[in-house]
């Protein structure tokens, strides 16, 4: 349902002229014209003021231009066919009798006529015009007559339709313009307005945070309205505004949002570390908390590095709470789930916490990284590495980086690495709690050319300990590619694994980076990140990685994902361009239905404060077959990796190959004839990251081998 409320708010202007002004009668026989002048850029318009100065009643009273007819005026009366005024009495004006008009040029000379009368004497007398003042006899400029109305309109839209005011959500506006004028233009200090110099427009103006939490917005619109001989003037808006809203600053127009905002469930999760139903418990940080209402729609929210969060529900219903989503059997809650029924606005309902407790013995590292900037010659990137305990016991451990030590340099990191050499880093942790995140970035040198090139590719291999015992060995490794590149986006989207997956990956998690940067003119107060998730990918699996900045997280029904950082201050570019940049990282799985040659995909909205949301590029997965080279490299097992001494190399089929054995630079190191379960002995290399390449007459295979 969209809620809707109309405003609708008015100007005129006109430019007005001074009364003419009266001197004090003569003795005798006098006559005046005052005559002003008007125009509406295509007529000029003469109003005649004749006034009896003297002291005897005149008659025949009549106007002409002047002998030499320089004005060009078409002198006209009223009523039609009236030639002279009969008689005009001592300090009598007329005003009526006599008005004249001509076409108006922008160059035309100043205009001058001429009014006659004949005295008790039969003698005629007269005065030429004047455009003040009956004592003199100065011609008349004529000034500028412009009518405008102006109407403008505002509607709210629940634009995102989940029955919440919230980001996302827009201000529908209509201007109108008429009168007699040259053109012109619209301005609205709150608004983006289309086609500003229509006379019928419209505009539209993105709620952000900040107007939620005021609940009205607030507009100061005027027209800058152009004069026919050049110059222009600005028109206010005037109107009364149709609800009782403050406003302090005297706008325009003010929208009220809605009257009733949101409700919110509030509260806290902590992981039960010492048995005592979290009594000396840790916070749980990025948990995934929702709630759902008895139609099952759902809102969600993720907790913060405290483990608070808050997550916005309707102004009506039951909601139900609970924080075991994804967590799988292993854990419990403490309560399994809170209720509270909404009603009224912009209430908190407090203390829906939650102790999770784990049983033992199930043992699931998960490791990864992404590139929060390009890898640009001559230019640092950077990167965010992370460690994640799936499981339900706390570990300990070392996390180790191969990188390409030739086209790049590593400069820092955010955690002190244990140690480090010209293409790995290690670092060791201790107590990684179930659920628990560790993620930290990471700045490289990139080398310039001919070292690193345009299209270069860059591999990255993380791996992460302990191995022995664990229930998913394979998601602690992960493997990365980036190409060097001369020029970027900076509001963009990417996936970490590409543009395919096999067939045999879809159970495992695609990584989802979004950046932004605000090129504006002025601080970002509020950034906000939203997008519908991909039908084909299971929001069920959905894991916020890390921000580069505090956010919330909402979540409606499943897919439309929304992340608001709130009072960023956010540089603009030309001011600070190294903290202008943003980025929101997230894990997410293919649906488990997930068929061949299906597509998953993924774009953003980004909206810095009121202005238009920019859209990232689109970014899409497919599902694929082996190719040959799965083919042959399906055939072979390599193991153990990592490896101290020896690797085996395991045939499925008999398939003649040779294998070798190269470092990260492309260097031949060992080679040999491929044996089935024959042992290679690498004990002679160093530690470090190395590729093994197996050769058949059927193709290629490549495998990624770790050598402690």
């Amino acid at each position: 349902m969209k809620q809707k409320l109309l405003i609708l708010l008015f100007f005129s202007f006109s430019i007005s002229f001074a009364t003419p002004f009266q001197n004090p009668n003569p003795s005798g026989p006098s006559i005046g014209l005052i005559m002003y002048g008007y125009t509406d850029g295509f007529t000029t318009h003469f109003n005649f003021y004749i006034k009896n100065t003297g002291t005897e009643t005149l008659t025949n009273v009549y106007v002409n231009n002047t002998p030499t007819n320089s004005s060009n005026i078409n002198i006209s009366t009223y009523p039609m066919g009236t030639t002279v005024i009969a008689s005009l009495a001592p300090g009598e004006i007329d005003t009526v009798t006599f008005f004249g008009d001509k076409p108006f040029f922008c160059n035309d000379s100043p205009s001058q006529t001429i009014v006659y009368a004949t005295t008790l004497a039969n003698t005629q007398i007269s005065d030429l015009s004047s455009a003040y003042s009956y004592d003199f006899d100065d011609p008349t400029y004529p000034a500028y007559d412009y009518y405008i109305n102006g109407i403008q309109t505002g509607t709210y839209e629940d634009y995102n339709n989940n029955y919440i005011v919230d980001v996302g959500d827009v201000i529908n506006y209509t201007y109108q313009v008429t009168g007699n004028y040259f053109g012109g233009f619209i301005y609205d200090n709150n608004a983006i307005i289309y086609n500003q110099n229509l006379q019928f427009t419209t505009g539209i103006h993105y709620i952000t945070q900040a107007d939620i939490d005021l609940g009205y917005v607030y507009n100061t619109t005027t027209f800058e309205a152009f004069e026919q001989c050049g110059g222009s003037f600005t028109v206010p808006f005037v109107g009364v505004n149709n609800c009782s809203c403050p406003n302090p600053d005297g706008a325009t127009l003010v929208t009220q949002l809605t009257s009733l905002l949101p409700n919110k469930i509030k509260g806290n999760v902590k992981f039960n570390t010492a048995n005592d139903n979290c009594t000396t418990g840790v916070p749980f940080g990025n948990r995934r908390v929702t709630t759902n209402d008895i139609a099952n729609t759902s809102y969600s929210s993720y907790t913060n590095s405290n483990g608070d969060y808050y997550i916005l529900i309707p102004n009506s219903g039951t909601y139900t709470t609970q924080a075991l989503n994804n967590l799988g059997s292993g854990f419990t809650s403490n309560p399994a789930n809170t209720v509270v029924t909404s009603s009224g606005q912009n209430q908190d309902y407090l203390n829906n916490n939650f102790c999770i407790s784990s049983a033992t013995g199930y043992t699931d590292l998960s490791v990864g990284m992404f590139n929060v900037s390009n890898a640009v010659p001559g230019m640092n990137a950077y990167y965010q590495l992370y460690y994640y305990n799936n499981g339900t016991t706390a570990l300990s451990g070392s996390v180790q980086l191969t990188f390409d030590g030739t086209k790049m340099t590593f400069i820092s990191a955010g955690n002190t690495p244990a140690n480090t050499t010209a293409n790995t880093i290690t670092w060791n942790y201790t107590n990684l709690l179930p659920y628990q995140y560790v993620t930290f970035n990471l700045v490289f040198a990139i080398q310039t050319p001919p070292t690193a090139n345009i299209n270069d590719p860059l591999y990255f291999t993380v791996y992460g300990t302990p191995v022995s015992g664990d229930n998913h060995p394979e998601n602690n490794t992960f493997l990365m590619s980036q190409s060097i590149r001369s020029s970027f986006d900076p509001n963009d989207k990417t996936v970490i694994e590409g543009s395919t997956i096999d067939i045999g990956h879809t159970g495992d998690y695609l990584h989802y980076v979004t950046r932004f940067q605000n090129t504006g003119t002025a601080n970002a107060t509020t950034v906000v990140i939203k997008e519908n998730l991909d039908p084909n990918l299971d929001w069920n699996t959905f894991e916020p990685i890390a921000s580069s900045h505090p956010s919330n997280i909402q979540i409606r029904n499943g897919n439309e994902l929304t992340y608001t950082f709130s009072n960023i201050d956010l540089p603009f570019q030309s001011a600070n361009e190294p903290a202008s940049h943003g980025w929101m990282a997230y894990r997410i799985k293919p649906k488990s239905n997930i068929a061949l040659w299906d597509i998953m995909s993924s774009s953003s909205n980004i909206y810095f404060d009121y202005n238009a949301p920019i859209y990232t590029n689109g970014v899409s997965t497919q599902v694929t077959a082996l190719t040959t080279t799965d083919f042959v490299k399906s055939n072979f097992t390599v193991y153990p990796n990592p490896a101290s001494d020896f690797i085996t190399i395991e045939a499925k089929n008999d398939i003649d190959s040779v294998y070798e054995i190269v470092d990260i630079n492309g260097k031949l190191l060992l080679k040999g004839t491929t044996e089935s379960l024959h042992p290679i002995n690498i004990s002679n290399l160093e530690s470090g990251f190395y590729f093994l390449n197996l050769k058949t007459n059927q193709g290629k295979a490549t495998y990624k081998i770790v050598k402690n």
